[in-house]
């Protein structure tokens, strides 16, 4: 140690400066490792409190910042410690005003002594004065321990402090060198989201856990191939409700039954050290808001639209050789969906399946799951019953099933014809039956209306007169008939209607034949009439007793019996003679007087 503006003839003391020295580096001993102690131990004990907040739980990273910082902290005292007593006491007449606190009147002195050497002016004015000052401290300080004087502190303290952390940090990093590793490595840089170290790892379930709402539901924790334990029991805690326990099945496999719920809530699994949160929100599956059919028919019915139906009672019935696709459509976006066990990928909320064909009865199974990750409650099975073509049907009103016309008489009918997948036409045939009469019964047809494929219900008005058609006097066979567009079906007939055709002679000859047969069941329902008059005005004569008696009330009985029964034949009469007025007033081989005549008659 030297002065720079020492004076040659008066130089500091080299015992002061060899004293001074050592006291330089007691200080600088003592409190730098007193510093590095401090240091040491705010490192370590960070470390050790995330070691062991880590085996406890998922430390948050506002802690691990916390203990980042407190270690940076412990980490910035050596710096610090080393400026203030090396940096600052690095000169003798700092050490001399250091030295002052504890030994004030010896720092006093090396304060002064330290002044003499470094002024010439006061050595000029009285050298001798100045030397023998000099030379007095020097030999009071020569008999002085100067460490004794050095800065208070807790040096042993803290070195006992850093000794404890240095051996229980490196007993942790001995026994558990990876978990040690993985809490240094989280410590020192805890802007970085590096995976807690756990003993028993389990695979991460969701942070978000969307369940059937309302219904029970399962939760399955799996151990990892890594995990270095295997805990016998693993808990769970669902809000504040008491904590399930459950034992491990092979292989390192936990499950845990959930009731219902109704609310969002938070849930933790602990398996060992391994621990997670979860949050359970409960959602209603997802439901098909629609279930359609869309149906290309059979290319032979010559229909080029499609048909859409709606499936949502579950069951269909297509014609055969229909080709089908089906589409459900979801109250939510869907993530996945399968259509008899095959992946289909949806669009958005539906998805279809591929297209069918419908060659007999089936079934088509649909499942499916939303983005939120829940299925369906079950499949939806969609039923589909397979049906021929139906022959078309047809009604005819208005054309006798038995009737005498005229061959210039026009009979008028109505025709309804209906079928389930389009009318081709409608027409009248008619077929002479064979009576050794005519050589060459006639035959032959008429179209009354044409339909089209997409024409299901015809309406028609027919006509037929014989004359009109060219067909002579015959016994005919007319069916009215109806096509559709099935290829290879014949033609449906409607019940035959049975006509004798006749001219106007032959049509006299007949209806005056059946005039005369009327005639005499008229005369007969006359005489019996007049004979039920009789009997009645007989019993109107009898006595009351005569009236009680039982024969006499089984007479009454049967009188009245026999009073309908020929009222009914009186009517029946009556239609049939009208009916043979309207022939004969269509013939003109009968005159105006002889009907006059024939409609007196029927009226009497």
């Amino acid at each position: 140690m030297s002065t720079a503006n020492a004076s040659p003839s008066l130089r500091f003391p080299e015992s002061l400066q060899r004293q001074l020295a050592d006291y330089r580096r007691t200080v600088r001993r003592r409190k730098v490792g007193e510093a590095v102690a401090v240091s040491i131990f705010g490192l370590l004990v960070a470390f050790l409190c995330l070691f062991l907040l880590d085996r406890l739980t998922e430390t948050a990273a506002s802690v691990r910042w916390l203990l980042f910082s407190l270690a940076l902290l412990a980490g910035m005292v050596l710096p610090l410690q080393v400026y203030r007593w090396v940096w600052r006491y690095r000169r003798p007449d700092q050490l001399a005003r250091l030295l002052a606190r504890r030994m004030p009147r010896l720092g006093d002195q090396l304060l002064g002594v330290i002044d003499l050497v470094g002024s010439p002016a006061e050595q000029a004015r009285s050298p001798e004065l100045c030397r023998a000052a000099v030379t007095q401290v020097a030999a009071d300080a020569q008999g002085q321990d100067l460490s004794h004087a050095s800065p208070p502190g807790r040096r042993r303290l803290w070195q006992s402090l850093a000794l404890i952390a240095v051996l229980g940090a490196g007993t942790l990093a001995g026994l558990f060198p990876i978990p040690a590793g993985n809490a240094a490595l989280r410590l020192f840089a805890p802007w970085r989201d590096t995976p807690r170290f756990t003993f028993a790892n389990f695979t991460p379930l969701p942070e978000r856990l969307i369940v059937p709402h309302g219904e029970p539901f399962q939760l399955n924790v799996q151990l990892t191939e890594s995990t270095r334990r295997r805990p016998a029991q693993g808990q769970l805690q669902l809000g504040r409700q008491p904590v399930l326990i459950t034992t491990v099945q092979d292989p390192g496999h936990y499950s845990f039954e959930l009731p219902p719920m109704v609310e969002a809530s938070d849930l933790w699994v602990w398996i060992g050290d391994a621990r997670q949160r979860v949050r359970v929100e409960p959602t209603l599956r997802p439901e098909l808001t629609s279930i359609e059919a869309d149906v290309s028919l059979p290319e032979d019915l010559q229909r080029e639209d499609r048909e859409r139906f709606d499936v949502r009672g579950g069951s269909v019935t297509l014609v055969k050789g229909s080709e089908a696709v089906f589409s459900v459509t979801a109250d939510r976006t869907l993530a996945s969906a399968r259509v008899d066990q095959q992946s289909q990928q949806p669009q958005g909320a539906r998805v279809a399946s591929l297209p069918v064909l419908i060659q007999e009865s089936r079934s088509l199974e649909f499942d499916w799951e939303d983005e939120l990750g829940l299925r369906g409650q079950d499949p939806l099975t969609v039923s589909i019953s397979a049906r021929d073509d139906q022959a078309p049907v047809v009604v005819v009103e208005g054309l006798p099933r038995k009737r005498v016309v005229l061959d210039s008489e026009q009979l008028t009918f109505q025709i309804q014809a209906r079928d389930d997948f389009g009318l081709r036409r409608v027409g009248l045939e008619w077929q002479g039956i064979h009576d050794g009469a005519i050589p060459e019964p006639a035959q032959g047809e008429r179209i009354l209306a044409a339909g089209t494929p997409t024409k299901d219900q015809l309406e028609a008005t027919g006509t037929f007169s014989a004359k009109t058609l060219g067909i002579e006097p015959q016994l005919l066979e007319v069916r009215v008939f109806v096509e559709d567009y099935f290829p290879g079906r014949p033609r449906v007939y409607s019940a035959p209607s049975l006509l004798f055709v006749l001219d106007p002679e032959q049509h006299a000859i007949w209806l005056t034949e059946q005039l005369s047969k009327w005639h005499r069941q008229s005369l007969e329902v006359r005489d019996r009439e007049r004979q039920l008059y009789e009997n009645n005005k007989r019993l109107h004569g009898l006595s009351p007793d005569e009236l009680d008696r039982e024969e006499t009330r089984r007479e009454i009985a049967g009188q009245a019996a026999a009073e309908r029964a020929n009222g009914r034949r009186l009517s029946g009469l009556t239609q049939a003679g009208e009916d043979l007025l309207q022939q004969a007033s269509r013939n003109p081989e009968f005159g105006v007087g002889y009907l006059e005549s024939w409609s007196e008659m029927l009226q009497i």
